[in-house]
């Protein structure tokens, strides 16, 4: 056991024994005789994660010998945010197996810094109403400040707390994400360090984002939850969720946006019934030359099929189908059928493969609303 763990009022016990979880509501001594980083070592293994990463990283140094105040996140705050990372990539289809090394140290780097300040922050410094803003290392804004908890039924009389918080770049607190100090005030050679609690989630809300950022692209998919079966109908209004490129791309957009909030134009269909899902209840408009929709779709059996679209509008055209970007089909003439809301077929055959696949729906030269696409298989 080394020699310069923490002593505690009242009784003097090992922090690495028992953990400092268990001191919640005890005061430390003012200092201890090593450096931040030392002492980080001398606790019984309680942050060695924290440490194999400050190594990688080059703060060993930082916090051997520069004066710095250092929120402490927990080992556990480094766990729940890798398990973070796995539960957002099984969600979106990848493997839930990553480890700290599968994480960039650049990640690692930039937000073990947001834990960082220069100079001593102690928690008398922190009084004040709003806190006090303060600047990590790369500069990123945080704010500091003391709370009081409760004790025995009366309010604010326990133990003082610090609420560290990421501003996320922004002035309004209801946007911060705050962490709860666990210690506070334990005085180092070169510095200060603020224990977090071990709930506290590493990184704020930052982790998942960085470490993995597919996470924050827009959901991406069918619309309905589940690919459109094949025969069938494709309600028009019922294209893939997803950004523009990716689920659709018009050229124009200048629409109604009575079902869905993108581009592809949606509008109450005259002839709408609701039949498949909700989208059968509107048709998408506002085309024009190379504009196209996309739509997930199962196809239960390859072959020939017919297709018939059901389009309005006072202008002729073309449209063909691609599977995943292979044509499928010959252009399908259309004729401008005298109204907007006035229905009628425009026919042609597609030779589709089986199985689940990406469907675009292209339009050439074409100024027209279209409703639904109905799929019924040749047989020979």
């Amino acid at each position: 056991m080394k020699k310069y763990l923490i002593l505690l009022a009242v009784t003097a016990c090992f922090a690495c024994e028992k953990g400092m979880q268990d001191y919640r509501n005890a005061k430390p001594v003012s200092e201890v005789k090593v450096s931040t980083y030392d002492f980080l070592k001398q606790q019984g293994g309680l942050y060695d994660t924290l440490l194999l990463l400050i190594d990688r990283v080059k703060l060993t140094d930082t916090l051997k010998n520069q004066q710095v105040t250092f929120f402490v996140p927990q080992d556990n705050s480094i766990s729940t945010a890798i398990r973070n990372v796995n539960f957002s990539r099984e969600r979106l289809g990848d493997k839930g197996n990553w480890t700290l090394d599968s994480i960039p140290l650049t990640v690692w780097d930039s937000l073990l810094r947001r834990y960082i300040v220069r100079g001593l922050v102690t928690a008398d410094s922190l009084r004040y109403a709003d806190g006090s803003d303060l600047e990590s290392l790369y500069g990123h804004e945080m704010n500091g400040k003391t709370a009081s908890t409760n004790a025995s039924g009366a309010v604010g009389a326990g133990t003082a707390v610090l609420q560290y918080s990421d501003k996320n770049d922004s002035r309004f607190t209801k946007d911060w994400s705050v962490a709860l100090t666990q210690n506070v005030d334990i005085k180092s050679t070169n510095g200060l360090m603020h224990i977090l609690e071990t709930r506290h989630v590493f990184g704020f809300t930052s982790f998942v984002g960085k470490a993995y950022p597919r996470s924050l692209e827009p959901a991406q998919g069918p619309y309905l939850g589940y690919p459109i079966e094949i025969p069938g109908i494709v309600n028009a209004a019922d294209y893939d969720e997803g950004p523009k490129g990716v689920a659709y791309n018009y050229r124009n957009p200048n629409g109604g946006h009575t079902y869905r909030p993108d581009d592809p134009g949606t509008e109450n269909c005259s002839q709408g019934d609701g039949a498949t899902s909700p989208g059968g209840n509107y048709n998408i408009g506002w085309t024009s030359d190379g504009d196209w929709v996309r739509y997930t779709v199962d196809i239960k059996e390859a072959g020939k099929y017919k297709v018939e679209l059901r389009i309005a509008g006072n202008g002729g055209g073309l449209i063909y189908l691609l599977i995943d970007e292979v044509r499928v089909c010959e252009d399908i003439p259309i004729q401008g059928t005298g109204g907007w809301q006035t229905w009628q077929g425009a026919f042609g055959t597609a030779d589709l493969p089986a199985g689940k696949h990406l469907m675009k729906v292209m339009i050439k030269k074409a100024n027209l609303n279209l409703h639904r696409l109905i799929f019924t298989k040749i047989n020979p």
